[in-house]
């Protein structure tokens, strides 16, 4: 028999055993235990940090990571935890103090810098997030994460090539990084490099063949070489992995829109068959309907297919809007100037159809109170984040105005009346809502037809800016200005509209 025996460690021991072993909750006994013996070691208090963080105690890790920074103040590690806790509690400027704390003394600290630059993109700060993200990769140059999310950045930027170069500098670090794949396709896409997007596609597919979005973006991409059949079975594929999906939807009608442009009325029917075999009449569906001349044309859209359409593209709407050199936010603060000088505080403003707010910023110094309003949930989240807005309401737009007489001396409804095509209604409601002297601010698509509107293939309305006027005079309002306005690029071609501004005698 063997004079030698194996002892078991103490508290501590076997704390940091449980946590190797994922044993979380007995590791924090444990390691509760060894600080009741040791109240003076750093390291236990950290662990004990790690573990109740991965337990998402973040409160318990925060104390416990704090405990740990006051016994060593100058471990940028202890600093750069309590950074990651205070991001995971939604405390961002919190967060930043710590990593800026951990780099104070960890010049080189990478994830310092990353987790920087997710807090800046996240709050739209995309120029110092890209600082941020660039630094990460001089401390570490294989950070393929940072490289990746350096590209994202400067795509959002509208700096196209030099996010396609990060894009490929992270792939070949990390060639398993599907995201990237995906995220260098839609760029090379957008840049109207199609084929390659087509082969960035293909790769993130074989990793991940049963990722609905995937399947969408490649679906974009053949619609971009005229392969329209490929385009097709693509979004269809898309559609079967999710049928609630509405950006599957979303592209479908693209796919079809273009197939009727092309005169394929074969492949459209049977596009539109597989369509609603698979989700059934949707708000989309019916929508799209409509807009390819399939059904009558609706009055406006329906709320669920508006609601729908903007959820589901809340999260990359200024980025995709960002690319189209959309320019009536800065048409409607170039139309306060003219006539109401510079912005003095002190109106009551409501931002109809407010969406992710890129109109407030132009809003903002006009405003004692700044009302968004918008049908999609997604959206106004996305507006909150501003920091502009004294108040946002989820609500349809009509029924909102109606029911605030004499509320607000500006309205703006920046792109919000494509949805729209019957607008007598609405200017009514609008000028119900302004006080005497107020002004209506409105961004329209425009159409050369004689027709009061039209509603196109894409889902959207125009109108006849001659429409658009009598409507405005019908209502009661005066009409001060009513100009040419290019909204967009899209298409390879401008969307040509009018901006118009009303007053409330």
């Amino acid at each position: 028999m063997s004079d030698i025996s194996i002892g078991v460690g103490g508290p501590a021991d076997m704390g940091r055993m449980a946590m190797d072993a994922g044993n979380h909750a007995e590791a924090v006994s444990l390691l509760r235990e060894a600080i009741l013996d040791d109240p003076g070691d750093a390291t236990l208090r950290a662990d004990l940090g790690v573990a109740l963080e991965t337990l998402e105690d973040y409160d318990g890790a925060a104390q416990a990571y704090a405990a740990a920074t006051a016994l060593e103040p100058d471990n940028p590690i202890y600093h750069f935890n309590q950074g990651a806790v205070a991001q995971a509690q939604g405390r961002p400027h919190d967060a930043a103090a710590h990593y800026l704390d951990a780099l104070e003394r960890e010049p080189l600290f990478a994830e310092a810098y990353y987790n920087l630059g997710t807090l800046f993109f996240d709050a739209g700060h995309l120029e110092i997030a890209a600082e941020h993200y660039g630094n990460a990769l001089k401390a570490r140059p294989d950070y393929a994460e940072a490289a990746s999310n350096l590209g994202l950045t400067l795509r959002r930027l509208g700096r196209l090539n030099d996010a396609v170069e990060q894009f490929q500098l992270a792939l070949k670090l990390r060639p398993d990084l599907t995201i990237t794949h995906s995220n260098l396709g839609l760029t090379l896409a957008e840049v109207g490099r199609y084929g390659e997007a087509i082969a960035c596609f293909g790769q993130a597919l074989a990793n991940d063949p049963d990722s609905s979005a995937l399947h969408i973006n490649i679906s974009l991409a053949w619609r971009g070489v005229g392969r329209l059949e490929m385009a097709a079975d693509a979004a269809l594929k898309a559609l079967r992995l999710a049928p609630d999906s509405t950006v599957a939807q979303v592209e479908l009608g693209s796919v079809a829109a273009n197939l009727r442009r092309t005169g394929d009325e074969a492949g459209l029917r049977e596009l539109l068959e597989a369509w609603r075999s698979i989700a059934g009449e949707t708000a989309q569906y019916q929508h799209t309907l409509a807009a390819l001349g399939q059904a009558p044309t609706p009055a406006r859209a329906g709320d669920a297919y508006v609601a729908q359409t903007f959820d589901a593209s809340a999260k990359r709407f200024d980025e995709m809007i960002g690319s189209l050199g959309y320019a009536v936010p800065a048409a409607v603060g170039a139309a306060l100037l003219t006539h109401l000088g510079d912005g003095k505080g002190d109106k009551d403003i409501l931002d109809a159809g407010c969406g992710t707010g890129l109109a407030a910023p132009h809003l903002a110094p006009y405003a004692r109170t700044l009302t968004g309003v918008d049908l999609s949930l997604s959206m106004l989240q996305q507006a909150l984040r501003r920091g502009l807005y004294s108040a946002l309401d989820q609500a349809e737009l009509g029924a909102y105005l109606i029911a605030r007489p004499g509320s607000f001396d500006v309205i703006s409804a920046s792109d919000v009346l494509c949805y729209f095509g019957e607008l007598t209604e609405i200017f009514r409601s609008a000028a119900n809502s302004l006080r005497p002297g107020g002004l209506l601010i409105l961004s329209v698509e425009a159409n050369g037809t004689g027709q009061p509107y039209l509603l196109h293939e894409g889902g959207r309305y125009a109108h006849d800016p001659a429409y658009v006027r009598a409507g405005l005079t019908a209502a009661g309002l005066t009409v001060l200005d009513l100009s040419p306005l290019v909204l967009r690029h899209e298409g390879g071609g401008p969307v040509e509209g009018v901006l118009a501004v009303a007053a409330k005698p």
